[in-house]
């Protein structure tokens, strides 16, 4: 298996032990949710819907902020943390850098992450 691959496959462990240790996952959207899901990812996964208003929302304490790999991602990320630090929140934006940058010349959205694991698993 290619190095890159084996290091995408290790982040998304980490994402799984942190969602399963309660760590909130914030997404763009519902497609990104149900490939995380469909990639084995448990816990609580919200959508954004505002910096303010997600941050509110969120219940837990510890949050992954997990936008796509593009400016509009870059943007809701930057804002997003500075809302979620000013709630008190402990925030996690390393495992979105770990994930896409073994990725980022083929797929750039968090919704095409399945589709990219089976292609590279089974090799279609």
């Amino acid at each position: 298996m290619e190095e890159a691959l084996k290091e995408l496959i290790k982040a998304i462990e980490d994402l799984k032990d942190k969602a399963r240790e309660g760590w909130v996952i914030v997404v763009e959207g519902t497609k990104d949710r149900d490939a995380l899901r469909k990639i084995g990812v448990d816990g609580e996964i919200v959508t954004f819907s505002g910096f303010l208003s997600t941050a509110e929302n969120v219940k837990g304490e510890k949050v992954v902020i997990l936008t796509d790999y593009d400016e509009r991602g870059e943007k809701i990320e930057r804002g997003l943390q500075r809302a979620l630090l000013s709630c008190g929140k402990t925030v996690d934006v390393e495992l979105r850098k770990r994930i896409f940058c073994h990725v980022k010349k083929e797929i750039t959205k968090v919704e095409e992450l399945y589709a990219y694991l089976v292609r590279e698993y089974v090799g279609v």
